[in-house]
């Protein structure tokens, strides 16, 4: 009767979990946001400051794309096991990610390729090291720079090309027009602004994803990166588990970028792969290394 006891006992018994091989966090800031001279309000303090905490602490970039062919399948996993390892990302595409412009003050502000391209941290691969991921619209992009950014004309296109055919910054796609709420009109069939919760129909995501990347390739001389990231980081469930499971190889688009929170790890879904971002998930250099260390102990 014991022998019998211990038995169902054993059998109920759950066996350790095994970590996942490898742990990516993914990492998202905004050229935009560059409020004073202090980390926090000013994202390219906080890049330039994070990449040299990420040097110190023995990390290595990880290039997106090399990201998304070990999820798909492509390269082995065994590649990034045992390793510390980040990726980087940019989110709206304004001229700030490439060009060094003065800010509000006045005062000259290194752009992001700036700051990448002095950082002195490993990148594994050939890069690039991140990925500023931009709208198609040149009118929406003239409007928000209107409603929201400089009104000096800083979310323009010419820059694109040359970033392409670099290894330190590619191209990705963030929409047609990041149904934003500021613009007249926006690619969604009923216009409704704000959320790209909105978009969720067949001919809504062909608007905001197929054509945006259509145009983004052509304007970076068919060098853009078979990349989407998500406006607003708002992953309609339509988007995310038909649209582009079903049509992304023949839009161009091979992987798909949320904001999750959380690090990559094989089990990550391609059309939602998390990122941190900067001011949202931490705000301070604490906050960073806490995060940090967080995704080595496998809790975020």
């Amino acid at each position: 009767m014991l022998d019998a006891l211990m038995r169902r006992m054993l059998g109920r018994r759950r066996e350790p979990e095994v970590p996942p091989a490898w742990r990516v966090p993914v990492l998202c800031y905004h050229s935009w946001t560059m409020e004073g001279a202090e980390y926090q309000g000013n994202d390219h303090v906080a890049l330039e400051a994070d990449l040299a905490w990420l040097a110190q602490h023995g990390y290595a970039v990880l290039p997106l794309p090399m990201l998304v062919e070990v999820l798909r399948g492509e390269r082995p996993g065994s590649e990034l096991a045992g390793r510390r390892l980040v990726g980087l990302s940019f989110d709206d595409g304004r001229d700030h990610d490439y060009r060094d412009l003065p800010g509000a003050d006045g005062v000259l502000v290194p752009s992001m390729h700036t700051v990448l391209n002095r950082a002195r941290i490993e990148v594994l691969g050939t890069g690039p090291m991140a990925v500023s991921f931009v709208l198609a619209s040149a009118e929406a992009r003239k409007g928000l720079d209107a409603a929201c950014g400089s009104g000096r004309g800083e979310w323009e296109d010419d820059w694109w090309a040359p970033c392409a055919a670099g290894k330190v910054l590619g191209i990705g796609n963030h929409g047609w027009d990041h149904v934003h709420d500021t613009l007249e009109t926006v690619r969604q069939r009923d216009n409704l602004k704000g959320s790209f919760f909105h978009v969720n129909t067949f001919g809504d995501a062909e608007g905001q994803i197929a054509e945006a990347q259509a145009e983004i390739d052509r304007l970076c001389g068919g060098r853009a990166l078979p990349l989407f990231a998500y406006p607003y980081g708002h992953v309609p469930p339509y988007v995310r588990d038909e649209y582009l499971p079903e049509h992304g190889a023949r839009v161009g688009v091979r992987a798909a970028f949320g904001t999750g929170g959380a690090a990559v790890d094989a089990a990550s879904p391609l059309w939602d792969i998390p990122r941190f971002v900067c001011g949202w998930h931490w705000r301070t250099p604490a906050e960073f290394a806490a995060l940090l260390d967080a995704v080595e102990r496998g809790e975020r």
